[in-house]
């Protein structure tokens, strides 16, 4: 299974599942990049959307509108998914012991509810 840091969002993927969105986990490491393609727009980048990313942390997203560049995306992102395992709702309510589900939910709190917070204190602290 996947390493901690992964914990708070697979606090969601109970819900995410049971709304219809298909989730993979890449395998060979955790993977921070992004890449979002709808229609012929492509973002590419690091950006998370959270308090910290937005104000604190150096993060970058690239914004493109060419249909060329939204087809090499939808291929860069076919050739990753056959490093992927998707996530079945079934397996995945079989799989979650107290345990890790508790894990996940205490991960999913701290960085939800805690790390605005500390987030917020940094900017503030930040030299104008």
């Amino acid at each position: 299974m996947c390493s901690c840091r992964n914990w708070p969002a697979q606090s969601l993927y109970r819900r995410f599942l049971k709304a219809g969105v298909e989730i993979y986990e890449y395998l060979p490491q955790i993977l921070h990049a992004k890449l979002i393609v709808v229609d012929n727009v492509v973002y590419a980048g690091s950006s998370n959307l959270d308090p910290r990313s937005l104000r604190i942390n150096y993060e970058m997203m690239i914004r493109f509108e060419r249909l060329d560049v939204a087809e090499e995306a939808r291929g860069i992102f076919e050739e990753d998914l056959k490093y992927c395992r998707r996530i079945e709702l079934e397996e995945w309510r079989k799989s979650a012991t107290l345990w890790q589900r508790l894990k996940r939910r205490g991960a999913y709190w701290l960085l939800v509810r805690i790390d605005p917070n500390l987030a917020r204190r940094q900017w503030r602290a930040l030299p104008d």
